[in-house]
């Protein structure tokens, strides 16, 4: 899939610079680098949402082309007008292989709990799990098998079963998905 953008570099900001870029169908961006400065641009909004809908997922790796360079980025944050959801501003952090991203990976089920059938009901406690890996190892989702759940049973951070190079970033060890509800007599 073809997940490259191109971004046209800017030197002015503020409000004002903001609207008319918004007005000629350009949305303000600005791509982050650890260590250097922030690059000002503006992105075509159509291509960006067509990238992230092919996709269907949030952290898509970029491919920014940006004053003849090629940079490798994710969407950090992407600002959206409240009512139209329009994008307003897009946010970039540029990757690279020799250091780890940290991102939010929503996190789904599988199986169907033993509990279920004796009345208990499946709860996903945190639907999304910061997550730390290289940018090209990014799970599309963190898959949780509940087929051994009985009500009352619980799956915790550290026992989530994740592919080499991926870890998922917690102080306490915190319950993901749990199982709950009142056994039938």
């Amino acid at each position: 899939m073809d997940t490259s953008l191109s971004v046209e570099p800017r030197q002015d900001t503020g409000k004002g610079v903001a609207r008319k870029l918004r007005a000629a169908g350009k949305v303000p961006a600005i791509v982050y680098a650890k260590g250097k400065d922030a690059q000002l641009g503006a992105v075509d909004p159509v291509r960006l949402l067509e990238i992230f809908r092919k996709s269907r997922n949030a952290n898509t790796v970029v491919e920014l082309q940006i004053g003849g360079a090629t940079i490798t980025a994710i969407v950090q944050e992407a600002q959206r007008h409240p009512v139209s959801r329009k994008l307003l501003h897009v946010d970039f952090f540029e990757v690279g292989a020799d250091r780890p991203v940290e991102v939010m990976v929503p996190v789904k089920t599988s199986g169907k709990a033993i509990g279920v059938a004796s009345g208990g009901n499946v709860e996903i406690i945190r639907r999304e799990l910061k997550t730390r890996c290289a940018f090209d190892r990014i799970p599309e989702s963190h898959e949780v098998d509940v087929t051994p759940l009985d009500v009352g049973d619980t799956v915790r951070a550290s026992q989530l079963t994740l592919p080499d190079g991926v870890e998922v970033v917690y102080d306490n060890d915190f319950i993901v998905v749990a199982c709950s509800g009142k056994k039938k007599a």
